[in-house]
């Protein structure tokens, strides 16, 4: 897939950090930081035939607004005191 290249520099933790939560999401590297930047996810070739429903897109962004929120807790709880 053809497409334009971003690059920006991060520090080393910064890098180990984002490779950690996208291995516990279990996806790349590259597709945590885009979904992350609020682009879509590019996914692998095996995605092709997983299609979402019309209508369903915002129940999907909620679900995933919520997890991104259960899991910033849980990550502020773990580093809490």
């Amino acid at each position: 897939m053809a497409g334009a290249t971003i690059t920006f520099r991060v520090e080393e933790s910064e890098r180990v950090e984002f490779a950690v939560r996208a291995a516990r999401e279990k996806v790349n590297l590259s597709d945590y930081i885009r979904v992350r930047l609020g682009l879509r996810a590019l996914g692998s070739a095996g995605d092709d035939d997983v299609q979402i429903q019309p209508g369903h897109e915002q129940s999907l962004q909620l679900q995933l607004t919520d997890h991104e929120a259960r899991l910033l807790a849980l990550e502020a709880e773990r580093s809490g005191p």
